[in-house]
């Protein structure tokens, strides 16, 4: 939750009634604009570190202060023009519908002026999310009754809250702040996720940055082909890649990252490929696929202290030299098909970490006797036999389970039917040894 944001409600909120005791009554309020009542809040409610005096106080940063006020109750003519808009409706591009239980108030609004004010509307309006174009906006449970004052806040650069109201503003703003991270927790894609996550690590909304990094992590092969990607210092790459909870069907993936982001800017980006290989878990790469790199890599033959530390790792591949390599994702346990009564379609996987058994995708038909395998990634599984009072048929099928996506595929079959197959990978190729068909026990190999 975005109520990481805050240092604690209730002192939080000591405070805050402290500072309006100090400056006015209850009945009066506090004017929540003013530079000493702001750096009071700021300084009692946020790390130094991330200090900044225009922002808006009560403790969270859904809205930023007006740009650039001549004074601490006075504005700028512009923004006064554009306050006169919104009461009269003239120019609004956006109507907010805020729904709080039974009740719904709309708010017509400039969307420059929103976005101007509050980080999560501006992430929401420059984005690729649809409500960037979107005419509507709703906003559920939340109190129409304090975005009302927020939104008159982004335009004026003051709030009034009392003793009768600053709960309902403290809470709300904190439903806000949830209700706005949630939403880009569900809008999170490839092209976004890297500025969110730096959004949700500069304001210290822990919910959001983790979710943010999860995704990345889960979707890593897409995020390495948008330009955000690109934009990352060598400093933010490394600490990306070097997590072993990447989730990634082959290492190759995390060493084409490493190469497409020097590529992006050869010139200033060459000096830092040797600290990112170091970071690649080079010895769990597919030997056929480094010597390729080693023969035809334009980046490698200008780096010639990178291609001898690969060159060397090549070499203890070919003599067998293979030191165990660190596993990328989540390590699971597949158990699929078999036999009771007869033969299964099901396949499930055992999680050591979390001790629970998941449910996966089905084989595409019911077979028992079966061999598997794992090979960049990607589970196989090969011959088998589908056994039911109806049928008692050896099977040729090779399958393919991706687990990134929980699909199955179809591959070449094998070119004899295979019952209770020995399988076997060597150098990148699967093996497939033996088995039986009906009363004939194999004595061959196919590849």
């Amino acid at each position: 939750m975005c109520s990481d944001l805050f240092c604690g409600n209730a002192l939080l909120l000591g405070r805050l009634l402290s500072v309006m005791l100090q400056t006015g009554s209850a009945d009066e309020g506090v004017c929540c604009g003013s530079p000493s009542v702001c750096s009071f809040v700021f300084r009692s409610y946020f790390r130094s570190d991330t200090y900044n005096p225009n922002l808006f106080d009560a403790g969270t940063v859904l809205f930023y202060g007006s740009p650039a006020p001549p004074s601490a109750c006075g504005l700028d003519h512009k923004w006064i023009v554009m306050d006169e808009f919104r009461r009269e409706e003239k120019l609004c591009d956006l109507v907010l519908h805020v729904t709080y239980q039974e009740r719904t108030e709309d708010f017509k609004v400039h969307k420059v002026v929103l976005a101007s004010c509050s980080p999560y509307f501006r992430a929401m309006f420059t984005s690729s999310f649809k409500e960037c174009s979107a005419s509507e906006v709703t906003l559920c449970d939340v109190s129409p009754q304090v975005v009302g004052r927020l939104i008159d806040f982004a335009y004026t650069s003051h709030i009034t809250v009392g003793e009768k109201c600053v709960l309902h503003v403290l809470l709300a703003m904190e439903d806000v702040a949830k209700a706005c991270c949630d939403f880009l927790i569900k809008h999170l894609e490839p092209s976004n996720v890297i500025g969110i996550a730096r959004f949700a690590e500069e304001i210290g909304c822990t919910d959001l940055h983790q979710k943010s990094r999860e995704y990345i992590n889960t979707h890593f092969s897409e995020v390495t082909k948008v330009d955000e990607f690109f934009s990352l210092s060598h400093c933010q790459l490394l600490e990306l890649i070097s997590q072993d909870s990447l989730k990634v069907l082959c290492e190759t993936e995390v060493y084409k990252a490493c190469t497409d982001w020097v590529r992006w800017d050869m010139e200033g980006r060459a000096q830092y490929l040797h600290a990112l290989l170091n970071a690649v878990h080079i010895y769990a790469l597919p030997p056929k696929f480094l010597k390729n790199q080693l023969l035809s890599c334009p980046i490698l033959s200008k780096a010639n202290s990178c291609k001898d530390f690969l060159s060397k790792i090549f070499q203890d591949m070919t003599l067998r030299k293979l030191p165990p390599a660190p596993h990328r994702g989540t390590q699971l346990v597949y158990v699929a098909g078999g036999y009771r009564q007869h033969s299964l379609s099901s396949m499930e996987a055992y999680d050591p970490r979390r001790k629970v058994w998941l449910k996966l995708a089905d084989l595409g038909t019911p077979c028992s006797g079966l061999g598997a395998c794992a090979l960049f990634g990607l589970l196989y599984t090969v011959g088998g036999r589908n056994l039911s009072l109806q049928n008692n048929t050896e099977s040729s099928a090779l399958c393919c389970y991706n687990p990134m996506t929980n699909l199955w595929s179809q591959r070449a079959p094998l070119n004899t039917p295979r019952n209770r197959v020995g399988v076997a990978v060597v150098d990148g190729c699967i093996y497939a040894v033996g088995g039986s068909q009906g009363s004939t026990h194999h004595n061959t190999v196919e590849r």
